[in-house]
């Protein structure tokens, strides 16, 4: 029994140092979206924690907008739920704000 303690004691290690490392890699960085990729499916809405992206519908169909940016952490969770590699990380820059 102890082993298997220590087996999840190493995983949930491996991935909280894995996260913190993730999000320093990640600093300068923000979503970007490729609007000839994106479908709307909201895929990628759903797994924002951050409530940084959003769905809005023009009346033919769901376009993807980038909500709130400067909430963005660069994590890229949106980005392992998207298809159609519709969305990737960029540095952040002065046009971002």
């Amino acid at each position: 029994m102890n082993g298997v303690y220590m087996v999840v004691g190493v995983v949930f290690v491996a991935w909280f140092v894995g996260g913190i490392i993730r999000r320093k890699q990640h600093k300068n960085k923000i979503i970007q979206v490729s609007d000839n990729d994106c479908i709307g499916c909201g895929r990628c809405v759903k797994r924002c924690n951050h409530h940084v992206l959003a769905l809005m519908h023009d009346g033919k169909c769901n376009h993807l907008v980038i909500r709130n940016p400067d909430k963005c952490t660069g994590c890229g969770d949106c980005i392992g739920k998207c298809k159609f590699n519709a969305l990737k990380l960029v540095e952040k820059n002065k046009n971002h704000h």
